[in-house]
């Protein structure tokens, strides 16, 4: 679904909220006033953002479908999130071997 679709459906949805104020002014019209203000708020901002498409709400390394609004915020699915942490662990891990070696050219420097 892109921007212009979601603005259509926004704008169907509105409609059938109108439909529903029957202008007695009861507490449901309230309901529905409260929402199509809501709506019309959505459907503003959604006109303000550029072109959203389907493949925005997918994982940046394997290009599935994110299904939550968490993986959607980091851009990567549960399990390729746990992949790159792990990936990026192993890249940046320290041996106890270079820690020494490190302080052994330290105190040759140091001399």
């Amino acid at each position: 679904m892109n921007s212009a679709k979601a603005i259509s459906q926004l704008e169907d949805l509105k409609r059938d909220r109108l439909s529903f104020i029957d202008g007695n002014d009861n507490e449901l019209d309230e309901v529905f006033l409260e929402d199509i203000k809501a709506i019309s708020l959505a459907i503003k901002a959604l006109k303000k953002c550029p072109d959203i498409k389907d493949n925005d709400f997918r994982c940046r390394l394997c290009g599935k479908e994110l299904k939550t609004w968490k993986s959607i915020q980091k851009g990567m699915g549960p399990i390729c999130e746990s992949r790159y942490l792990t990936d990026l662990y192993k890249n940046q891990k320290i041996t106890f071997e270079s820690v020494l070696q490190k302080k052994g050219d330290i105190k040759e420097n140091g001399k």
